[in-house]
């Protein structure tokens, strides 16, 4: 299937390629494909293009990468929404926000996205229950990941870094 993508240009995307979000995604529920694509100067965030609506794509980053401690309780029903038989076989991102100004971009830990990379089927839920931050900078966490170290700790669950959940 070919798109021609706001950010990308035109893109060709396997059909084996394409995600389903059976319910869409929070803000986007019209949009139910979408293909997961990454990009070497974007690095080390990758990009959930709605195929639906080619003007979309939100940047994802992996949240355990950043951070040293993420240990998010995701309920059983989001896992058997996209019908998960193997831990092996779960993706789990964090939207990120990244402005003009990189210094104050953030990634919400409080709603992952779950991709069952072997169906093909996605979700992203709220976790109830925890200390995560909607908006957890990142920076620095990024920073290091581009200077060839790893991500920061995450300390009481991000709580400290910033005043809102």
């Amino acid at each position: 299937m070919k798109i021609n993508t706001a950010r990308f240009g035109e893109i060709d995307i396997a059909d084996e390629k394409i995600i389903t979000f059976r319910e869409g995604i929070p803000s986007f529920e019209d949009c139910r494909s979408f293909a997961l694509i990454t990009a070497e100067e974007t690095e080390p965030f990758l990009w959930l293009q709605s195929l639906d609506m080619p003007e979309i794509a939100l940047a994802l980053v992996n949240p355990f990468r950043l951070f040293s401690g993420y240990a998010p309780r995701v309920p059983e029903a989001a896992l058997a929404d996209i019908e998960l038989e193997s831990d092996e076989d779960v993706l789990l991102l964090t939207v990120a926000v990244i402005p003009a100004r990189p210094q104050s971009m953030t990634t919400n830990l409080v709603s992952p996205v779950l991709i069952n990379a072997r169906r093909n089927l996605g979700r992203q839920v709220i976790l109830e229950g925890g200390d995560y931050l909607v908006r957890q900078p990142i920076f620095e966490a990024v920073r290091a990941i581009l200077s060839g170290g790893e991500g920061v700790p995450l300390e009481n669950g991000g709580a400290a870094d910033a005043g809102t959940h």
